[in-house]
């Protein structure tokens, strides 16, 4: 199958090398254009690195025969001479949907649709439709911006279709009106992928991690499809994903972020994805250099905001003034970083503005031999067809650009050829005429205005100065502004105005030649009295007219203001981990110590390396901090909480999405990470939320701020997956509509866990049989397909996995701790759980900790009966009990939390600050690294002005491993640092604005706070 893959392509791209040869009969006299062209006295940039200053393009059927310097033409070839002209590559967009029909949704009305609507054997999911081929959808009569392409220099297009996950194929095509037969040049030229979910009204994936998860399913369902001995069915989405192997393949992200996270399926799958990226990738250059050689990056650079508002500007994120500055510097960063790209128009809504960007560009610091290989030579290598196009040689498509100066300079297209046929965007002999003139005509002098522009040339007489002839004396209408109707041709000028005089009134009809050297423009007039005279036009402010050398100014400074993460209190660079000495300060251990007065903590290489040691024992480097009069702590834990999410906590379109991940989805540039740090919390289990009974797995995360995703999670910490009871999981609040998914009922939701456990039983089963089967038994036998979904509840089968569960009432409690029970594991962790206090008995028998909130009620039904005792009776019960967040505020106040619980059951101070320490550390099984100030764990370590239960108490400074993270006396100096960079940047704005630059209108950008039961991204 392979092999004929491979022909078929040979056979594909064998053909562009005889396009022109015809196989379909004559209806008549065969009529075609063989004629030879041969374009002369231009300076010839046949590639980025090789330059021919007066050479000779030699081309016919719309390939190059001949390039070179000055050589004899043969005698039938037509010349076309552009003395003093450059010519170029032809440019390439790699990425586009350009001419290819929109998708549309099959899906009509307001209920759920569960199933693909998508008729036919193809994958179970709409948005998984690799069987799509752009060439199918090839429309000629949707391609509106093909000319704006074109007067934009380019002269192939990669289009696909726009749509969805696994998205099918591009087809690559020449730009121009050849016939759809003879711009094709690939039929298949990559295939696309994206994290967009597309028109597709199925209810999963309605997330990213949703996203994630379906694409990894996929892939592995391929696997299998092909890897069995006997093909079970026929899939033709499966059958096209295996004939677009060989080709290109191409990932479309939104940002940094997205990008890094591609990787990990890239590396999963050994996928060589050439990544289309979102612009700002020289936020993390050092990271992503890491991990890409190519990408493909849009030249949509953003404008200035419109901030003549003062208030407006205070509501525009700062990151989003940041890259306003630096975004033009991202293609130099990522030369600088020897990573390869290709430019696209995708993503630019000016089209008109691209050579502009391009300039941008280059001002900014990119080499222009780079920017003409992000234009040709790039693009064509990742979509494999640098045989053809990308730089001018013999055998290659005609396909160049004729301009005048340099085009990364202040030179302009002229004229674009493609596949041989010539493209008008601008007159070659054009007049730089333009500006004010005087008009001697037969002795009456007139002041002018004149622009050229060909067919529309146009100008207008703003006023009479003198006559010579005393019988036409004026009156006030001969101040009169008249416009001047102009027909102009290279040097051949002609034009009409009307006058007012005393004696006569009527039309003045000029004719003349322009000598464009002399800034003179001379012939004869006809008067509107019927005389003929002579006239002429001279202009004036020569002096202003001569060509202004071109300057090209690059400063690269600006690149110093990054900060990590790339926002406002950001690093100016990421933190170190240094040896701190924290002395005079009462330690609250969490250990048998208890509260120890007057003590010291010592912290070294990310650990807690003594405690109540003398200072003598350390070495000079170490950084000695006084905590007289101040309380130290280990951090806070927040057993639940939802910040940090990227696009959607809920992947709610199934009743069971245990494949997805949170892990897949973390965001690292969340505000809420240094407002909760600044609250004291320095590790949060991030939990999918309670749209269905089986939600997603947990993320454990560290709070380090500046840092990466994948620097944030911590290693080897034991998996966790979300379960939910209530109201959500059967969606009593979602609408009427909302009756098509299962479950609906109380009853349904215990159904789905017994369904899960046992199809999960029964795929270990299966696996466990194929393993065992001798070489000879597996012959005909198909393996079992590897599950995602069912390898998650496995694991929590095999006690792999725990679970922490929504929950608010007794009996549904009592229901999943039953259906544990039977299947013979243990639940880990009910959160919420406010009617804990009910069944606090059953639960020591059964095992389960609890993770509750200290006083939140009467907010829906299900929590009518919860009371602010419930945790100091979990607590004296001997369950482990924490306090949690599930807000984004409260995150950043759990110590006030925490001292409820004193008020309210008369818990000590000791166990209340335990409920946010090392209780949840316990739930999390992680109590033997973190959640008490003891020797040998993580040195995570908060220092407050006094004891951490006052509500006067504030953080002094957050250590996460041991680096300082957060310091209050240095996020008044970071303040600071921001309020003026804002202000630098506004300012430098409005430059922009009042030197008529074109802005962008502002846009206020809320960060939304995830809840459990948060719906969509």
């Amino acid at each position: 199958m392979f092999k004929y893959i491979l022909f078929l392509q040979f056979i594909t791209m064998s053909s562009l090398a005889v396009y022109a040869q015809q196989i379909e009969p004559e209806n008549g006299v065969q009529s075609f254009d063989n004629t030879l062209y041969a374009i002369t006295k231009v300076k010839v940039v046949l590639s980025a690195d090789e330059v021919i200053e007066n050479g000779t393009i030699l081309f016919q059927n719309g390939r190059i025969v001949k390039v070179g310097k000055v050589f004899s033409l043969p005698k039938n070839a037509v010349e076309i001479e552009r003395p003093g002209a450059t010519v170029y590559p032809s440019f390439i967009e790699p990425y586009s949907d350009l001419g290819i029909k929109k998708a549309v949704s099959l899906k009509k009305g307001r209920s759920p649709q569960l199933n693909s609507l998508n008729e036919g054997p193809y994958y179970w999911n709409e948005a998984i439709h690799p069987q799509v081929n752009a060439f199918d959808l090839f429309d000629k009569n949707l391609t509106k911006s093909k000319k704006e392409l074109i007067n934009n220099g380019f002269g192939v297009v990669s289009a696909h279709q726009t749509d969805g996950i696994i998205r099918g194929t591009s087809v690559v095509y020449s730009l121009g009106d050849l016939g759809q037969k003879q711009e094709v040049i690939s039929n298949k030229g990559a295939q696309h992928y994206s994290f967009s979910k597309g028109v597709s009204k199925q209810t999963y994936p309605s997330s990213q991690m949703g996203v994630i998860a379906l694409m990894r399913q996929f892939l592995y369902d391929f696997e299998w499809y092909f890897s069995s001995q006997r093909v079970v069915l026929t899939n033709l989405s499966f059958l096209a994903m295996q004939g677009n192997q060989s080709l290109p393949q191409i990932f479309e992200v939104g940002d940094k972020l997205e990008l890094l996270r591609v990787r990990k399926i890239a590396v999963e799958f050994d996928l060589p994805f050439t990544i289309f990226g979102g612009g700002d990738e020289y936020q993390r250059i050092e990271e992503i250099s890491a991990e890409v050689d190519t990408l493909i990056i849009p030249l949509n650079f953003p404008k200035a905001y419109d901030i003549t508002d003062p208030f407006i500007a205070r509501y525009i994120h700062l990151s989003d003034l940041k890259h306003w500055e630096l975004a033009p510097y991202n293609p130099y960063v990522l030369h600088k970083n020897k990573v390869k790209f290709a430019f696209s128009l995708y993503k630019t809504k000016v089209k008109k503005e691209f050579l502009s960007q391009v300039r941008a560009a280059v001002k900014h610091g990119l080499p222009q031999s780079e920017a003409l290989k992000a234009l040709t030579v790039h693009p064509a290598t990742i979509l494999g067809i640098e045989k053809e196009v990308g730089t001018l040689a013999k055998g290659k498509l005609a396909n160049f650009i004729i301009a005048k100066g340099n085009i990364f300079e202040d030179g302009e297209i002229i004229e674009n050829w493609i596949r041989g046929v010539k493209h008008q965007v601008k007159p070659f002999n054009e007049l730089k005429m333009d500006g004010d003139y005087t008009f001697n005509i037969g002795g009456a002098i007139y002041e002018g205005k004149l622009k050229f522009a060909g067919a529309k040339s146009s100008g207008t007489i703003t006023s009479f100065k003198s006559k010579l002839d005393s019988a036409t004396q004026v009156t006030s209408k001969d101040t009169m502004e008249s416009k001047m109707v102009i027909n102009q041709s290279g040097q051949q000028f002609s034009a009409v105005f009307k006058v007012y005089n005393q004696n006569q009134s009527g039309l003045i009809q000029l004719n003349g030649s322009v000598h464009e050297k002399l800034g003179v423009i001379d012939g004869n007039a006809l008067l509107a009295n019927g005389e003929w005279v002579k006239w002429n036009a001279i202009k004036q402010n020569k002096a202003e007219d001569k060509k202004k050398t071109f300057e090209l100014k690059i400063d690269t400074s600006a690149l110093k203001n990054m900060t990590y993460p790339f926002m406002a209190f950001g690093f100016d660079s990421l933190p170190e981990s240094q040896s701190y000495f924290i002395k005079n300060v009462t330690i609250w251990t969490n250990e048998k110590q208890g509260i120890i007065k007057n003590g010291n903590v010592f912290i070294k290489n990310g650990k807690i390396e003594g405690i109540n040691r003398k200072i003598n024992t350390f070495s000079n480097n170490t950084i000695i901090i006084d905590g007289a009069g101040m309380h130290l702590t280990s951090g806070i834990i927040d057993e639940h909480s939802h910040i940090a999410i990227s696009k959607g906590v809920n992947e709610g379109g199934q009743a069971n999405s245990a494949e997805v991940s949170i892990r897949d989805v973390v965001r690292s540039n969340d505000i809420n990470i240094y407002r909760q740090l600044a609250g004291g919390v320095t590790c949060s289990q991030l939990l999918h939320g309670s749209a269905n009974p089986i939600g997603g797995q947990s993320a454990l995360i560290k709070l380090k701020w500046g840092f990466l995703p994948a620097q944030m999670l911590v290693e080897n910490a034991p998996g966790f997956i979300k379960f939910a009871l209530g109201e959500n999981v059967k969606q009593s609040n979602w609408g009427d509509h909302n009756r098509v998914r299962f479950p609906q009922t109380r009853m349904g939701v215990e159904q789905v866990y017994y369904d899960a456990f046992t199809r999960a039983r029964e795929y270990e089963k299966a696996w466990k049989h194929h393993l065992n089967l001798k070489p000879k038994e597996k012959e005909g036998h198909v393996a079992p397909r590897k599950d995602l979904e069912m390898e998650v509840v496995l694991e929590i089968l095999k006690s792999e996995r725990f679970i922490t569960c929504h929950s608010y009432i007794q009996s549904e409690i009592l229901m999943l701790m039953r259906v544990a029970d039977s299947m013979q594991f243990t639940i880990n962790t009910f959160t919420h759980i406010l009617e804990g206090y009910k069944l606090a008995d059953i639960m020591k028998e059964h095992g389960a900790g609890a993770s509750t909130f200290s006083d939140w009620w009467a907010y829906k039904f299900e929590v009518n009966e919860a009371i602010p005792y419930n945790a100091a009776i979990l607590n004296k019960m001997g369950i482990v009990t924490a306090i949690n967040s599930d807000d984004a505020e409260m995150g950043r106040r759990l110590n006030h939390e925490a001292a409820k619980i004193v008020k309210y059951g008369g818990v000590s101070e000791e166990d209340a600050w335990k409920m946010i320490t090392l209780s949840p550390a316990k739930l999390l099984r992680v109590d033997d690294r973190m959640g008490s100030v003891k020797v040998g764990k993580d040195a995570d370590i908060v220092l407050w002005s006094t004891n951490p239960l006052s509500v006067q108490a504030k953080v002094e400074k957050t250590f996460v491993d041991g680096l300082l993270l957060y310091d209050a006396q240095k996020t008044i100096e970071l303040q600071k640092r921001d309020q003026l960079e804002r202000k630098r940047l506004v300012e430098k704005m409005l430059v922009e604005k009042l030197a008529g630059k074109s802005t962008q209108k502002p846009v206020i950008k809320v960060e939304r706070h995830y809840h459990c039961d948060t719906e969509g991204e």
